[in-house]
């Protein structure tokens, strides 16, 4: 999901350069160029296009329209995805904690949670604008530790129960094996690859035998002893 979600991301920025470029916008020095902007930017060209007539400013109003629309379909997807990983990171959480410290405590925590929730919510006041945007969040809040405790046996059954005494102890030495067998490997690659250079250093050494180097002298000094006879030095 959050490959998925740098991907879009991906194309959201794409999706900027390409509206940038339509609407021929150069951002302030230091400035970065963001959805909202762009967006407010096209709108504004829309806008000024309205009350425009002939088929050149419709035509230039529908691709502004176009590609605000692009930009508000990636940011949706986003939105979407990003609330699936979400969803999907609170289920990973339940599942270890249910693993890790079985059902009694994650219901008891859970609860305690919602009770705090609840007493913060209380605190609030409703009128309050400010007051009233943190009180729905909070609702959200509880709403989805409401959800997490509805799920509790649920999900203990699909992960097998909480981890055993047995069960940990076995994880933390297959942990440990799996360090040493590393390091072994590591250690004797090591040592692999300081003999195969030793074997090719006298591989090049003595690739040639004595008896193929002293043929080769022979050669040599019969050619050197051909021209020192020509040359009168040899009797």
């Amino acid at each position: 999901m959050e490959s998925q979600i740098n991907v879009v991301q991906g194309e959201l920025s794409e999706a900027l350069e390409s509206a940038q470029e339509v609407a021929s916008y150069e951002p302030e020095e230091g400035k970065t160029v963001s959805a909202t902007m762009m967006k407010k930017v096209l709108k504004a060209l829309i806008d000024d296009l309205k009350e425009e007539l002939g088929s050149s400013a419709e035509k230039e109003k529908q691709q502004y329209q176009k590609e605000r629309d692009a930009i508000t379909a990636i940011e949706t997807r986003i939105k979407k995805y990003k609330k699936k990983l979400k969803e999907l990171q609170d289920k990973l959480d339940l599942k270890l904690r249910l693993k890790r410290i079985g059902r009694d405590e994650t219901e008891v925590e859970t609860r305690g949670l919602i009770q705090q929730v609840e007493t913060q919510i209380k605190k609030l006041n409703p009128d309050d604008k400010t007051d009233n945007t943190r009180i729905n969040a909070l609702n959200k809040d509880k709403k989805a530790l409401n959800l997490r405790l509805s799920r509790i046996d649920e999900v203990l059954v699909t992960i097998g129960g909480q981890l055993t005494s047995t069960e940990a102890k076995t994880l933390i030495m297959q942990k440990l094996f799996d360090w040493v067998k590393m390091q072994l490997i590591r250690y004797l690659n090591t040592e692999k690859r300081l003999l195969i250079s030793k074997i090719e250093n006298l591989w090049n050494k003595y690739a040639v035998s004595s008896r193929e180097l002293e043929v080769e002298r022979e050669k040599a000094l019969k050619t050197l002893n051909i021209f020192l006879d020509k040359l009168g030095y040899v009797g």
